[in-house]
Order: C-alpha cells, then sequence, then structure tokens
C-alpha cells in the first residue's frame, strides 16, 4: 500500500513512476544510500572530497581520515544490512509471514537504523570539533550547493526515493489501480478494494508526511549539535510512525488477500514481481 497527498503529485503517475524506479534502487550513490538508510547528514565524503577549498591542514586531516579508516567499513556493512532486511521484508509479506517473524524483521531493521544514526551522530561531532568555525560555515555552503544539484534531478525522483525509505513494504494498491483490467476485478471486488483504499489513504499520507518532516528536524537538528538523547527521542517517535505504516502495509495485503481470488493474487504478486 501506499498513497500521498493530492497537493504533491498526481497519483496514478507516481505510482507508475514508482514501481518502475524500484528497479535502479539499488543503484544509489553512497550519499544517496546514506540518506536512505537513516535521515543524519552525510558530510564525510564532502569533506574528503573538499579538502583545499576547506583549507584543512594535516594535523585536521589526521583526525579525519582516522576516524573515516576505523568506522568506514562498520558504516557500509549497516547500511548493506538495513537493504537486506528490508527486501526480505517485501519478500516475506508476498509469501505470507507470521505477525511474529514480521515483529522480528522490524525490531531488526529499527536496532539497524539506530546504530547508523547513532554513528553517523558521532561522525558530524567529530567533524565539527575539528573544524573552526569558518571551515564548518564553508561545509555548510557545500552541502547546500550538493542538496540544490540533487534536486535539480527531478521532483518525482525524490518522490521515488521517499517512499523506498520510508517504507519497504510492497506496494500492492498501486498494482490494482495500474492493472485492473489485467486482473479482471469484478465490480464487487473493485468496491471493496476501493473502499479500503478511500478508508485508509489519508491516515497513510499524514504518516508519510510525519515521517519525512521528522528526518529533515533530525538532520538539522544534529547539525546544529543538538544532544544524543534529544535526537534519539526524535528518531524513537519516528520509527513509531514507520511501525504503523507497516502495520497498514500489512493491513492492505490480507484485506487483499481475502477480497482476491487464489489466481487474482498469484498475478498480483507476479505483476510486483516484474517491476522488481
Amino acid at each position: 500500500m501506499f498513497f500521498i497527498p493530492r497537493k504533491k503529485v498526481v497519483l496514478i503517475a507516481l505510482l507508475s513512476s514508482f514501481l518502475l524506479g524500484s528497479a535502479t534502487a539499488a543503484k544509489l550513490t553512497k550519499m544517496q544510500m546514506a540518506a536512505h538508510t537513516s535521515p543524519m547528514p552525510g558530510l564525510m565524503m564532502l569533506v574528503n572530497m573538499n579538502v583545499d577549498e576547506l583549507g584543512l591542514d594535516n594535523e585536521q586531516l589526521e583526525v579525519i581520515h582516522e576516524w573515516r579508516r576505523t568506522h568506514n567499513q562498520p558504516v557500509q556493512d549497516l547500511m548493506s544490512e538495513i537493504y537486506t532486511i528490508e527486501k526480505e521484508i517485501t519478500e516475506s509479506v508476498l509469501e505470507g509471514i507470521s505477525a511474529e517473524e514480521m515483529a522480528g524483521l522490524k525490531g531488526d531493521l529499527l536496532s539497524l537504523r539506530g546504530e547508523l544514526i547513532e554513528t553517523k551522530y558521532q561522525c558530524v561531532a567529530n567533524i565539527r570539533k575539528t573544524l573552526d568555525e569558518e571551515q564548518w560555515q564553508q561545509l555548510m555552503t557545500l552541502r547546500d550547493k550538493s542538496i540544490r544539484v540533487q534536486k535539480s534531478g527531478g521532483r518525482a525522483g525524490n518522490e521515488i526515493q521517499a517512499f523506498l525509505r520510508v517504507s519497504p513494504m510492497p506496494k500492492l494498491m498501486a498494482i490494482i489501480l495500474m492493472h485492473k483490467k489485467e486482473l479482471m476485478l469484478t465490480g464487487k471486488q473493485h468496491e471493496r478494494l476501493e473502499q479500503w483504499r478511500l478508508e485508509n489513504m489519508n491516515h497513510w499520507a499524514l504518516l508519510f508526511e510525519q515521517v519525512l518532516n521528522t528526518e529533515k528536524k533530525i538532520t538539522q537538528r544534529s547539525l546544529e549539535m543538538e544532544s544524543n538523547a534529544s535526537l534519539m527521542k526524535e528518531f524513537d517517535a519516528m520509527t513509531k510512525s514507520r511501525r504503523r505504516m507497516a502495520q497498514m502495509s500489512l493491513d492492505c495485503r490480507d484485506n487483499m488477500k481475502k477480497v482476491l481470488s487464489v489466481r487474482q493474487w498469484k498475478e498480483v504478486v507476479r505483476l510486483l514481481n516484474s517491476y522488481i
């Protein structure tokens, strides 16, 4: 299941773009992957790419490089683990995973995201402590420029990445909207599926907005060096919204299996897999 407020994009067009875009999700750059796996700012690559422009001396470089040598591989491993669990969740939901097994996967996913946020928070703190105020402000200018360049790639792509980030659940309702003719839905089936969608659309869209807004808040406050405890409190609130979204996606799946025939459900799974 996935929905988005009308003020953002035209629903049907984004549904199509999202599913087609999911096939390229694994081709994200390191910075895009970092943004996907946690809302913390990825500054290390910007520092390494702009050593001369920032005017770092040898002592500063040694501090930065020592942090990278110590933490780079663990961070990469965490991001890979998060991607792997998200893929497992997507596949397991389609296979009919139990609520207990899903709870375990969700717990693992949230634990890894929390660990990654903690590590990246310490990375930002180390960079801020190492740079002087002028260098830090220059780094923020470079970061703002990088964000503008990424946004110039197109809003739809950003929306797709946002959907992938906030919920790894399969977007089953999109298949119904895009392939209702191939599925040969009866009038009664269409009515029941549409009723479920309308009853849940606004709530899911609200949760989606909450997650994105909280991610932005965590990013900004981490740059302002807000306390670890305060940031993790925000993260805990965000994970609660993610869990509610995941539960709604499971409810969507269960309702769909009740409404569709065995043949139609298999066709939904086949169509979804054709986009992955």
